[in-house]
């Protein structure tokens, strides 16, 4: 078997193995979900920043929107206090920070994203050839009535029929009244959309990988996840997925130890396959990376065992990034390379992997101190934001601070002690 998913519907956990080796953890936040929209109310409104926090759920962290349109004539009614605006979730909340959300709209298919306020519209995705061009312009044309909606067409579109757009667009409009229907009626910060079932997401997410077995963590869950593949019509019909359920989904958890498997993603230490080693550590503004050689010394030149430690490390920090879903800046430390020739093919080596990720990664130099800086597209939840809190005996400091009045003694301290009570002393029998 080659690829096998495993779904924790509960828990919104799913784990994604290639030939039993993990491949891809999936995450989703158990409030806010990515692309969930809310009938949100404005609560505070920052003009320095123009920017504001919104009030999405009573019971939860308010949402942040940034106002990125100066120039939109209906810009200054939005951004009054009290007043209530039609928001989608673009980044799930990260950390002690709640969920970034947006007013552009925007109804996603499965071929198809529909723009149901033309002036937030984007223009059509340029990853088409140039024949194809047409192609896309004609059938754009004739699944949107001009100056009413505006969609963006993905590449997939191309092996899709047309009787299938045409359906998919007419159920994002019934969805959108749908939206203005529940908008126009409720007055209070609600959820109006949610996403499909999480099964669906991952589904969608991964709809470039043909998975050949699937676990699910009840009988429930297993006969949608069957009635959605036959649906869905993505695999061939003479390709048979096995489907498996357990009772409960700590049950699941159990049989295939998925504890221990996030417990061990989770360690700062991750050993390389034939030596060496890195540390992972994660702050608030950044993650760094420090790559040691440990005991490695099997090459006959330190030159050929930093390079080879280097690429081998390399290799699995684009691993561990992409497992623990890891995003915003990064920095590698690299073992210290003078020669230039080693550290351009360890730059195109590392350039390499990144682009197998399916979140944008981008290097942006290597200094002179042979320390990588590279920045990765934030897209949901870290294992960290999922599967952590700050520690109540550190306050996330990762580290006690001693109390000096417990501590053990030292001369420094008998010799204070003796003098303050010398003083005491003398001002006693004065």
């Amino acid at each position: 078997m080659s690829y096998k998913l495993i779904l924790i519907e509960k828990s919104h956990i799913g784990l994604i193995y290639f030939h039993n080796k993990l491949l891809n953890i999936v995450m989703e936040h158990n409030v806010y979900k990515l692309n969930d929209i809310y009938l949100g109310r404005i609560s505070t409104v920052l003009p320095s920043l123009d920017a504001a926090f919104v009030i999405l759920n009573p019971l939860s962290k308010n949402g942040f929107i940034s106002f990125d349109h100066p120039k939109d004539k209906n810009r200054a009614k939005i951004t009054k206090s009290n007043r209530n605006i039609l928001v989608q979730i673009i980044r799930e909340p990260v950390g002690s920070k709640g969920p970034s959300v947006s007013y552009e709209i925007n109804m996603i298919g499965k071929y198809i994203n529909l723009f149901p306020i033309p002036e937030f519209a984007t223009t059509i995705r340029k990853n088409h050839l140039e024949l194809e061009k047409e192609y896309v312009r004609a059938i754009s044309n004739l699944l949107v009535s001009p100056r009413v909606n505006k969609i963006n067409i993905k590449a997939e579109i191309m092996y899709a029929n047309i009787n299938f757009l045409i359906k998919e667009v007419k159920i994002l409009k019934s969805r959108w009244k749908k939206i203005l229907d529940k908008f126009n009626r409720f007055s209070k910060p609600t959820l109006v959309s949610k996403r499909k079932s999480f099964f669906n997401k991952v589904l969608e997410d991964y709809s470039f990988i043909s998975f050949d077995f699937i676990v699910v963590d009840s009988y429930q869950v297993a006969m949608k996840l069957k009635s959605t593949l036959t649906k869905i019509k993505r695999f061939p019909i003479e390709k048979n997925i096995i489907i498996e359920f357990h009772h409960t989904h700590s049950d699941l958890i159990k049989y295939y130890l998925i504890d221990i498997v996030l417990s061990e993603i989770m360690k700062p230490r991750v050993n390389l396959s034939k030596g060496g080693y890195i540390i992972i550590e994660k702050t608030e503004a950044l993650t760094t990376i420090d790559v040691n050689s440990g005991s490695f010394t099997n090459l006959h030149s330190s030159r050929q065992t930093s390079l080879w430690v280097n690429c081998s490390a390399a290799y699995e920090i684009i691993r561990q990034i992409r497992l623990r879903n890891i995003g915003g800046i990064i920095i590698i430390d690299f073992i210290d390379s003078t020669n230039q020739s080693d550290q351009i093919k360890l730059l195109h080596y590392l350039n390499k992997l990144t682009k197998k990720d399916y979140v944008k990664c981008s290097i942006i130099q290597m200094s002179e101190l042979g320390v990588v800086e590279m920045t990765r597209t934030r897209y949901g939840q870290s294992v960290y934001d999922a599967f952590s809190k700050k520690c109540k005996s550190c306050n996330g400091l990762g580290f006690h601070t001693l109390n000096l009045n417990r501590s053990k003694p030292t001369p420094s301290h008998l010799i204070l002690s003796s003098i303050s009570r010398f003083n005491r002393k003398i001002h006693k029998n004065s």
